[in-house]
């Protein structure tokens, strides 16, 4: 029995492992400095449509929340880029009707929108606001788009350098110590109450990234949001 459960969980192991590491490649293959060359993935369409495959196909029973959680990651990710690919040229995602809410994607078994996989798959198990810095969606205030695939191994380190790696960057987090405010992108204001759950400022969850603090008594604004494509052309 413990010889057909081994083969079993085999060949489930190793599609795994192939799905990151070809996410990896993708990324290290068409990301550069947080972008996407959109019109080279729509002249050359077939590697992210294995990856899209490979995500309406994969098997998640039996996975802890680290797996679920770099899977969904890498599979909002890519879905996205699928999504501004189809529909290129384009000048923001938001000119793409039901881009977050409508539009349907096979997701390991399930009908998702983008919406489904953020909230129900991603914040509503975990309540890790950090994961909001993990998520690109194809525009230029959008966390810009990682080089490498989230993993299951270092899903926890990847999201803590992320969180640290946005907030550290002016347009995510501008002090102006003159005025003594601090602008911050509007992820801090759509989902504010994410990142105060447990009754801090949204100053004081900031500053557990920051290599130099805002102080607390600093004037919260909020930046007005691009919508522009992330896109290298």
């Amino acid at each position: 029995m413990m010889r057909i459960l081994l083969l079993l969980f085999l060949p489930s192991f190793a599609f795994s492992q192939t799905f990151f590491e070809s996410v990896n490649q993708f990324l290290i293959d068409n990301v550069e400095d947080g972008k996407i060359d959109y019109q080279f993935l729509k002249d050359n369409p077939a590697s992210l449509d294995n990856l899209v495959l490979s995500i309406s196909e994969f098997y998640l029973n039996g996975q802890d929340q680290d797996f679920k959680t770099a899977f969904y990651i890498n599979a909002y990710n890519l879905l996205v880029i699928q999504q501004v690919r189809d529909n290129f040229p384009v000048n923001s995602p938001m000119d793409i009707p039901g881009f977050f809410k409508e539009n349907t994607f096979l997701v390991a078994g399930e009908i998702l929108t983008l919406d489904n996989i953020e909230f129900d798959k991603l914040i509503g198990p975990t309540n890790d606001p950090r994961i909001h810095f993990a998520l690109g969606c194809a525009a230029k205030s959008c966390p810009f788009l990682y080089d490498q695939a989230y993993t299951p191994q270092h899903i926890q380190e990847q999201l803590h350098f992320r969180a640290q790696l946005i907030i550290d960057r002016p347009n995510y987090v501008r002090v102006n110590k003159g005025k003594r405010e601090v602008m911050l992108n509007k992820i801090f204001d759509w989902y504010g109450e994410q990142f105060v759950v447990s009754g801090e400022s949204i100053l004081s969850y900031i500053n557990k990234y920051r290599f130099y603090s805002v102080p607390e008594e600093y004037e919260v604004k909020f930046q007005e949001y691009d919508w522009s494509l992330n896109s290298r052309q």
